[in-house]
């Protein structure tokens, strides 16, 4: 547990990078296969993504690298796009040579896309088309879970595959995910939420205040980041004991999570009982709100429901600061219902290559790499 004497309630958001609007000109495809080439990338890579409509700590350039923590057999497969010489593109996979496949990296990160100016349908149809045409060291594209106006789902019909698309969109092979829409403000939102569940809610929130219990969000100013993932691995292991899959990642979660803290792509929300951390959840940054991450808590604090109280939390914050969504993941738990979330479907896209997709591009490679 860690000690924790002054709260002060301070936002943290990853600042939007209005940028230059996508450039006129030819574009230029290049494809990287070294990690140092995408290292070397980080800076432009992370000033794209504040004007993408991509998730600002799963598509960041330090999630990409930190990859080779937790699968060193995966070799990068960076597809980029400039114009001028200008960044204008990324689609960051990883290939996985004895499977012959393409594919986004671990499974800890969700809605990956490609990285562009959400109106520059010339590179994010031309990225898809380069991956598509292939290296000749893969066979397929594994997408991961694609939401329906991702990028990854515009370009595929742009390229005339809309009917993979639906199938993948269709009742037998979707996921549906919970997302809470808050654009109405909280005290609207709570009016839409069961009046049991909102008694029960009120009546949890006053008992942990009574019993000096203090449900705050935790900026990098109030809490170093480089304590976080002691903190987050200690309280969520407390939680979940063996059955975790963090409990192979803590490399990775010691190398990522203070960078993602520090620049604002991960938000910490925690309960505080007598200077001591006993709960925390953690959310991704997204461009119009949160993405829930995962947290954990001790288990003597249970009876106060602490993941209610730090849902809820987040949510205040949310309509606070004018967001429009809290994403809280799959809809694989029950509890997440009683947020009444509105329902979006998300398909796990994989696409075959043929060579006769072609958008006018043409890749150069950097480097030679693998394939």
């Amino acid at each position: 547990m860690a000690s924790y004497e002054h709260i002060a309630m301070l936002n943290v958001q990853v600042a939007p990078d209005p940028g230059p609007p996508p450039g006129e000109g030819p574009v230029q495809y290049e494809l990287l296969t070294e990690i140092e080439q995408a290292t070397a990338l980080s800076s432009d890579w992370d000033s794209l993504l504040a004007r993408s409509r991509c998730n600002r700590a799963y598509s960041c350039s330090q999630w990409y690298l930190a990859t080779h923590e937790l699968l060193p057999q995966l070799q990068p497969l960076v597809f980029v796009a400039r114009r001028k010489n200008v960044l204008s593109g990324i689609l960051p996979l990883w290939l996985e040579s004895n499977r012959r496949l393409a594919r986004f990296g671990d499974k800890f990160g969700d809605h990956l896309d490609i990285i562009a100016a959400d109106e520059d349908m010339e590179v994010i149809t031309g990225l898809l088309a380069s991956a598509l045409q292939g290296t000749g060291s893969y066979d397929r594209l594994a997408l991961g879970q694609v939401k329906r106006d991702s990028n990854y789902i515009r370009a595929a019909k742009a390229l005339g595959l809309g009917e993979v698309v639906d199938h993948y969109f269709a009742p037998e092979t979707r996921l549906t995910y919970a997302v809470l829409d808050v654009t109405c403000g909280y005290d609207k939102y709570m009016r839409r939420l069961s009046r049991k569940f909102r008694l029960n809610l009120h009546r949890m929130c006053n008992k942990a205040e009574r019993e000096g219990l203090i449900v705050c969000e935790l900026t990098p100013a109030q809490l170093s980041p480089e304590l976080l993932p002691g903190i987050f691995l200690s309280l969520h292991l407390g939680r979940f004991g063996e059955k975790t899959d963090f409990k192979s990642a803590e490399a990775w979660i010691h190398k990522l999570f203070p960078s993602l803290f520090g620049e604002g792509r991960m938000r910490v929300f925690a309960i505080l009982h007598r200077g001591q951390i006993v709960a925390i959840d953690l959310e991704t940054v997204t461009r119009s709100g949160m993405y829930a991450f995962n947290g954990g808590f001790l288990p003597e604090i249970g009876k106060y429901e602490p993941g209610k109280l730090l849902i809820h939390k987040a949510i205040q914050q949310a309509c606070l600061e004018g967001l429009s969504e809290f994403d809280l993941g799959w809809l694989g738990q029950e509890y997440k219902l009683h947020w009444r979330p509105a329902i979006r479907e998300v398909g796990a896209l994989q696409l075959v290559l043929h060579a006769e997709i072609n958008a006018g591009s043409k890749i150069s490679r950097v480097q030679d790499g693998p394939g």
